[in-house]
């Protein structure tokens, strides 16, 4: 359909081209009707273009295949660990890095390798991302799925940064969809530095790409419809959500700060599990106490267990 289109206003503007090549007014009118055929070829495409999303999305079989893809090139970097320099720069502007206990930084350095060699990053501004900025996005991305496959992130095409707030978004920090990451990198820097205010920005993101992953919507569901825990995390989102909306009406202040509690028009709770998820690795302890089925799903999911990590020094 969109092919017989294009052919369509090809042949309209030959016609009409060969027309403004006669002299007079007969080619001035040629003229100024063929620009009106041509403006409005345009729009039309512009509108095909909009409903097909504006560029192609890969199939559901290509995206498995991509997972199963990242779960290989995963397997093949086994042992495989990263430089002293590029640790010394993890450890020095990631505030967690002293608090991952040492059985755990094999597992992250090799996911962190395997980012860094599979998803394009790049600066808004600039172009092209520094190598200090992929490193630092890829530690952090990396840290929510230590004990989980890569293919948690199959869908991911590509990861932005931008200086400041995100254009087109009014005040955002960070967004993200099933196949993207907009990530402000000044406020990026600052929340990657603080380990225990529950305010990271790249892990929010990233779990957001985590709950879109099995069906292209976030509701703090983070598994698929078909798995044996959905209807538990269904349950569990809507009695803590509640739980917590009430704690917020009331003054109180959570681990789990009050975005959290956002609810869209559709009923659905989108921001529980990605503020849930900022302080189940920051502020584990807390969490633990105040949230404890909450915390208790996270450590089920992301197989870790933050509560119980203690400040250690590495480098």
């Amino acid at each position: 359909m969109k092919a017989y289109k294009s052919n369509s206003f090809l042949l309209l503007s030959t016609i009409l081209l060969g027309s403004c090549s006669g002299g007079g007014g007969a080619g001035e009118l040629g003229i100024v009707v063929l620009c009106g055929v041509l403006g409005f070829g345009v729009i039309i495409l512009m509108i095909e273009k909009g409903k097909s999303g504006g560029s192609r999305r890969p199939s559901a079989r290509m995206t498995n295949e991509r997972g199963i893809f990242l779960d290989k090139r995963l397997e093949q970097k086994k042992g495989s660990r990263l430089g002293f320099k590029q640790r010394r720069f993890i450890a020095k502007n990631i505030g967690l890095y002293h608090w991952v206990p040492t059985d755990l930084m094999e597992a992250w350095e090799e996911r962190i390798l395997v980012f860094l060699d599979q998803f394009p990053i790049s600066h808004m501004k600039q172009g092209k991302a520094t190598e200090e900025m992929r490193l630092l996005v890829a530690a952090e991305a990396c840290l929510l799925i230590v004990r989980r496959p890569l293919s948690d992130y199959r869908h991911l095409q590509v990861v932005h940064l931008w200086e400041d707030e995100i254009e087109g978004n009014e005040n955002a920090r960070g967004t993200a969809t099933r196949h993207e990451v907009n990530l402000s990198w000044n406020y990026l820097k600052k929340t990657t530095r603080n380990a225990r205010d529950g305010h990271n920005l790249t892990l929010h993101e990233f779990a957001h790409l985590i709950d879109f992953a099995d069906d292209g919507i976030a509701q703090s569901i983070p598994v698929s419809e078909h798995s044996k825990d959905h209807k538990e995390w269904q349950t569990l989102v809507d009695q803590e959500h509640s739980r917590l909306m009430k704690a917020y009406e009331s003054g109180k202040n959570y681990s789990i700060r009050a975005y959290g509690g956002y609810e869209s028009i559709k009923g659905d709770k989108p921001e529980l599990f990605s503020c849930g998820t900022s302080a189940f690795f920051e502020r584990g302890s807390r969490l633990k106490r105040e949230c404890p089925k909450i915390y208790e799903a996270l450590k089920k999911f992301y197989g870790v267990d933050p509560a119980s990590w203690r400040k250690q020094k590495k480098v």
